[in-house]
């Protein structure tokens, strides 16, 4: 009678081990794909770091047929990027929907984290005029502005705090219709990315 008892006695005890390594297997598999994104050698941060130039907006070519682009890119979809570094100074993101192309922007970190991102219709007019800055550069900007006695920032003007230095602003502007290329490409042509002098 014995020996059976052993054996469910030592079954039972090899429950919490069993918990522990199936805890373990869960965790390091859920680590290990959130950290993708950071560690890519790849990644779309850093394949635009190695020749966009720091506050200079690029148009990125359109995907076709014969150059779809990555995976699930929209044909009538066109995209301008900026990459910041805002340790060099906050940076200013300027954009006007024309009413007849939808506009979104999105602004994201050197990881791929999506900081903030908004469409036209959430925007005074269809119009972005954002300031993106560290923490402290948002803290100087409102000291700044207590000691001249301005207590309110521009009326349009959206203030993002972003949580890491280095990153990218995507605008993203739609054509409803074929042939309507060139007049989308003159309007993201008029997109600007530009790094603002540090405040003192």
């Amino acid at each position: 009678m014995s020996a059976p008892s052993d054996r469910f006695d030592r079954m039972v005890g090899l429950i919490p081990w069993a918990l522990a390594v199936a805890f373990g297997a869960v965790a390091t598999h859920l680590l290990s794909v959130l950290a993708l994104p950071a560690l890519a050698p790849n990644s779309a941060y850093r394949r635009l770091a190695a020749d966009l130039p720091l506050g200079e907006v690029r148009l990125l070519p359109r995907a076709t047929p014969d150059h779809p682009g990555p995976t699930f890119s929209d044909p009538f979809a066109f995209l301008a990027v900026c990459r910041f570094d805002l340790t060099r100074g906050p940076l200013r993101l300027r954009a006007n929907a024309d009413g007849d192309h939808p506009l979104s922007v999105s602004v994201r970190l050197a990881n791929g984290a999506i900081v903030w991102s908004g469409s036209d219709g959430q925007t005074p007019g269809g119009h972005f005029n954002i300031l993106i800055v560290t923490r402290s550069q948002a803290d100087a900007i409102d000291a700044a502005r207590e000691d001249q006695d301005e207590t309110a920032t521009d009326g349009d003007e959206l203030r993002l705090v972003a949580p890491r230095p280095k990153g990218f602003a995507l605008f993203r502007l739609l054509a409803l219709r074929e042939g309507e290329a060139e007049t989308v490409a003159a309007q993201r042509a008029g997109f600007e990315c530009a790094t603002e002098k540090p405040p003192q």
